[in-house]
């Protein structure tokens, strides 16, 4: 597994591997356990989604296509 988004952001992290999961890729959130002791840890980075190998040029599409806001909903949604 490679790694392909590095953050801090639990819910934006949770959220680009719900997406990725939806598109049928094999997804791992590593560091979501950390949450709990992020009163001592350094809260920086410790998130990361890993994919398979194969699979890493389709999530970074996923990725940029959120950071467009393509998945934005409308204000009438």
């Amino acid at each position: 597994m490679i790694s392909i988004y590095r953050g801090s952001d639990y819910f934006e992290a949770q959220l680009l591997r719900d997406l990725i999961e939806q598109d049928g890729l094999q997804v791992f959130l590593q560091g979501a356990a950390l949450q709990g002791g992020l009163g001592e840890l350094a809260a920086i980075g410790h998130l990361s989604i890993m994919v398979n190998d194969l699979d890493q040029s389709r999530a970074r599409d996923i990725i940029l296509a959120y950071e467009r806001g393509d998945f934005a909903l409308e204000e009438n949604d």
